[in-house]
């Protein structure tokens, strides 16, 4: 009676409730599921085709194509009684279909145990092991121990993985009495199918010749295949000569040119996916040649889209870049390339990782690879690493940037780019010296760009026969000169009779100016020296002369220590 029940309530679901699930509660109800959904979806298939084929139609009818959903929902329940954990993501769907007319392929030539003899829920909480095996056979149906469907009795990994071989084993023989005979045939080989683009008649009157199998695909499919690539291939090119014609055109051929690049991977990433449907659901290639093209495929998306991430973040940094009319070499602009440069590694990591699940490698293994690679790298390149971090440092802490004058030990000159290896550095020798960004940052770096004042200290030789009184105006003279000056700093300055020197009077001068700019430090430097000799000349100060230059040399007046020529 419980078994009666089970049936007609499996039957029911399926006749009425679209949401029914498959009943997996046991080998019986998982065996008995299984044969029963199909039984009955090649039922209706059979209706369908016989109503086909005798209309004048090229396509089914609305109330056909509605039948055909009904038996598609079928094969689905059916399917749910496989455990295609072990199948990889990217074929799991068009695989499937095969695995489960496969099976029943199988079981529809072999004696199957009355179904009370299949044990029940109940008969196998008593059982050690949690599987069943058909008699005979290698055919397993166990319990899933974890996973979204623990609990369940679905036919095992192993069962699903060895159905190819299961079915090659036993296809010469004959059907059972009432087994639904051709159904895996019809579809392996049925090409655009019940539902498709190309009229399934047109399928059915096919030549011999293009019904011969190579590598287990009929002749007019590779055909289809080679025409399918060779469309893809054509609209890319048309794409990819578009995308080159648009950079050309314009300002900002440079970054234009990388957008097109993005543009036609892009375009890559769309056909790809295009190009699978086509050739799996349309025209439904089975076999390893199923396998290798849509593993391949989506191998390549993978890759492609991890390159379209790289392209991207590389644009996208270059157009901030120029939007905010940076320096291309200053540290704004390396951070921004950097914070990039971060999200697209996280990102192709993230999609590498995904796309190996998808191909059926599993996480761990890619994750492992990618961390002995990373290691590996690391000692390979540590010199590398270390003037990276010491780039990082310098970008983070900002001791200095593009444009500024330092010092580095006996290296002085502007800053022209910060980069991830090294700082460049254009000396006043016009010379260009790259210096190694680890060594940059375990050393002093003098600053002269950052200073907020910029000390002036000179000493001026006054002859010995300038009287006193005069030599104190010439003092009083210069402070009120530094005082008035809009760019001196009025808080700290010296100027005083400082020494009696070999052979004159020193004065010191010494103040600081209020620039920031080395340009405008100079013209000030020098109106300032300017107007100090020009008081000396109506003062008629006397500047000493050294005894090793002869008097009239020095037709100036001037000491050279004090105003180098």
């Amino acid at each position: 009676m419980l078994s009666l029940w089970h049936q007609a309530g499996v039957l029911a679901a399926d006749a009425g409730n679209p949401l029914s699930t498959a009943d997996t509660s046991s080998p019986r109800e998982t065996l008995r599921g299984f044969v029963e959904t199909l039984n009955q979806g090649h039922a209706q298939v059979r209706e369908i085709i016989t109503s086909y084929l005798g209309s004048s139609r090229l396509y089914l009818s609305a109330a056909e194509r509605t039948e055909v959903d009904h038996v598609l929902e079928r094969i689905e329940l059916a399917r749910r009684t496989l455990n295609l954990s072990e199948l990889p993501a990217a074929l799991s769907g068009s695989l499937s279909t095969y695995r489960v007319l496969q099976l029943k392929e199988v079981i529809d030539r072999i004696e199957l145990p009355a179904f009370e003899a299949i044990p029940d829920a109940a008969a196998m909480q008593s059982e050690q092991f949690k599987r069943w095996s058909l008699p005979g056979t290698e055919i397993t149906i166990a319990l899933v121990e974890q996973g979204p469907r623990a609990g369940e009795y679905l036919f095992s990994p192993q069962t699903v993985g060895r159905l190819p071989e299961f079915y090659r084993r036993i296809k010469h023989l004959p059907y059972r009495p009432a087994a639904t005979a051709g159904w895996y045939e019809s579809y392996r080989y049925g090409g655009a199918g019940l539902r498709r683009l190309i009229p399934y008649k047109w399928m059915m009157a096919l030549p011999d010749w293009a019904k011969v199998l190579i590598l287990d695909q009929p002749v007019w499919r590779w055909f289809g295949m080679v025409m399918v690539l060779l469309a893809a291939a054509g609209l890319f090119r048309l794409i990819r000569r578009a995308a080159a014609a648009w950079a050309k055109r314009g300002s900002g051929s440079e970054l234009r040119s990388r957008w097109s690049q993005v543009a036609w991977v892009i375009a890559m990433l769309i056909l790809i996916p295009v190009v699978i449907h086509v050739l799996v659901e349309n025209l439904r290639l089975s076999g390893h040649v199923l396998e290798v093209a849509t593993l391949s495929l989506w191998g390549i998306f993978t890759l492609m889209l991890t390159w379209a991430v790289w392209l991207t973040s590389t644009v996208l940094a270059e157009s901030v870049v120029a939007s905010q009319q940076l320096l291309a070499g200053s540290i704004d602009s390396q951070l921004i390339r950097l914070g990039m440069r971060l999200v697209a590694t996280i990102l192709s990591v993230t999609i590498l990782v995904i796309g190996a699940q998808q191909l059926g490698i599993p996480a761990y293994s890619v994750i492992a690879g990618l961390g002995v690679g990373g290691i590996a790298v690391a000692l390979a390149a540590k010199d590398s690493l270390a003037n990276l971090l010491g780039s990082l440092l310098i970008m983070f802490e900002k001791p200095f940037r593009v444009g500024h004058w330092i010092k580095v030990g006996n290296t002085e000159g502007i800053v022209e780019s910060i980069g991830f290896r090294s700082t460049r550095i254009r000396t006043f020798y016009n010379s260009l010296i790259s210096i190694p960004s680890n060594q940059l940052v375990n050393t002093t770096v003098d600053n002269m760009a950052m200073r907020q004042r910029r000390a002036v200290r000179t000493v001026l030789h006054v002859s010995y026969t300038t009287p006193a009184d005069k030599v104190e105006q010439f003092v009083a003279a210069i402070k009120q000169l530094i005082e008035k000056s809009p760019y001196t700093y009025k808080e700290w300055f010296r100027i005083r009779l400082d020494d009696f020197g070999d052979y004159g009077l020193h004065i010191l001068v010494n103040f600081l100016l209020e620039v920031s700019d080395n340009s405008v430090e100079q013209a000030e430097r020098q109106r300032i020296l300017l107007e100090i000799l020009k008081l000396a000349e109506t003062m008629d100060i006397q500047f000493a002369i050294p005894p090793r230059m002869p008097s009239g040399e020095n037709t100036s007046g001037q000491d050279s220590h004090s105003l180098p020529q």
